[in-house]
């Protein structure tokens, strides 16, 4: 099981065992896209690696949102909202490495990612994580 560093951790376990994978894979596309990403095995390297994070990604929201549904969270199709923009994002970054229309896009993910893990997970999440555990105390 992947850890999580505990500043990012919401505190329920199974959520931040899935976050840990994610950060994997997005690890895995920082690193050959850094280095590798202008020539034709690293592109289809970080392809590959970016198409594994559309796929993982889709998987854990829809886990995520079960399990919240699961709690009766009140917020559940506003939080599933911001999850399909975030995929669509995500998806759109897989358009274009494949599509070689820039070269930019490891810098635009690195920056999308740094953005949406302080205010998605850091905020939206802590705000369910927060009415969970709330209601079993």
């Amino acid at each position: 099981m992947a850890l999580i560093d505990p500043k990012y951790s919401i505190g329920i376990d199974a959520v931040d065992s899935q976050r840990a994978r994610w950060i994997q894979i997005v690890d895995r596309f920082r690193a050959v896209g850094a280095e590798h990403l202008f020539e034709r095995a690293g592109l289809e390297a970080a392809a590959h690696a970016l198409e594994e994070l559309v796929r993982y990604t889709k998987s854990q929201f829809a886990s995520e949102e079960r399990f919240i549904a699961a709690h009766s969270y009140p917020e559940l199709e506003a939080h599933r909202k911001k999850h399909l923009e975030i995929e669509a994002t995500i998806s759109n970054l897989c358009t274009e490495i494949r599509a070689r229309s820039t070269t930019t896009t490891a810098l635009k993910l690195n920056l999308f990612i740094t953005v949406w893990w302080m205010e998605h997970i850091m905020q939206e999440d802590a705000k369910y994580a927060r009415f969970i555990l709330g209601r079993a105390s």
